[in-house]
């Protein structure tokens, strides 16, 4: 038996990049050395900062609390070469050689249609402005994969369309009560990477990730059709203070 899928709105393509930084080898350069490699940066990053303001793309630096990674960012670009683009620019750059590559994620922006397609102007322009985001640049970032479960009796892709738009339905309504606290991004990966989807939360008080989180495991949707293999969370990088404390700079 074949159920009806629900159409999605796709986005920006995405590339969550993390690293993990050679401090020892950063710390026996001089500070001469230190600081026309930050520059180099930066130049690279005032460039990401015009991409930005011409509503072509947004980023989002960040340093992994824990052992998982030292610094990563989130990327949003139109096309999907325009991130292969952006991620072969920093491995020119002379800082590159301190940094290693740990992890990545592959996803465009996503929006399900379970609640109907947009059917005013204002409607479209709310649902352009989450599928063409500029991304907050609050000081906490969470992300984490998930898949929705298949095995044996417990199925979502089994499940009939009414029933997975009920459920989604009340897990949606739970995060509406968040709305003020956190900024959600969902990141379709089917196809892409090695997990069905992708979440990127932003909040000025992490506690709102575990507040969140731990309320939705209540829903279905969740306790009983999904599945969550980890989570990465972390601090802003995207000021030049914030990120020249973080190399030992000032």
């Amino acid at each position: 038996m074949i159920t009806e899928k629900v159409e999605t709105l796709d986005g920006w393509y995405c590339l969550h990049l993390v690293f993990r930084m050679d401090w020892a080898a950063w710390q026996k350069e001089s500070a001469e050395t230190k600081q026309a490699m930050f520059n180099e940066l930066s130049e690279l990053l005032t460039d990401w900062q015009e991409v930005e303001k011409s509503q072509k793309g947004s980023h989002y630096l960040w340093n992994i609390t824990g052992h998982k990674g030292d610094f990563g960012f989130m990327l949003l670009r139109p096309e999907l070469k325009e991130l292969n683009i952006a991620e072969n620019v920093w491995h020119t750059l002379a800082i590159y050689q301190y940094l290693t590559p740990v992890y990545s994620y592959v996803s465009v922006i996503e929006l399900g249609t379970y609640s109907g397609m947009p059917k005013t102007e204002t409607a479209w322009a709310r649902t352009n402005k989450n599928l063409y985001p500029e991304l907050p640049k609050e000081d906490y970032i969470c992300f984490y994969p998930m898949n929705k479960v298949r095995s044996g009796e417990v199925n979502w892709y089994t499940l009939s369309y009414e029933k997975r738009r009920e459920l989604m339905k009340e897990h949606g309504l739970i995060g509406r009560k968040y709305a003020g606290e956190i900024r959600q991004f969902i990141t379709g990966s089917i196809g892409f990477d090695d997990h069905e989807w992708g979440v990127t939360l932003f909040a000025e008080d992490p506690l709102e990730f575990k507040k969140i989180i731990y309320e939705m495991r209540f829903s279905e949707a969740s306790s009983v059709y999904s599945d969550f293999p980890y989570f990465m969370v972390g601090t802003s990088l995207n000021t030049t203070q914030q990120l020249q404390t973080y190399l030992g700079l000032l």
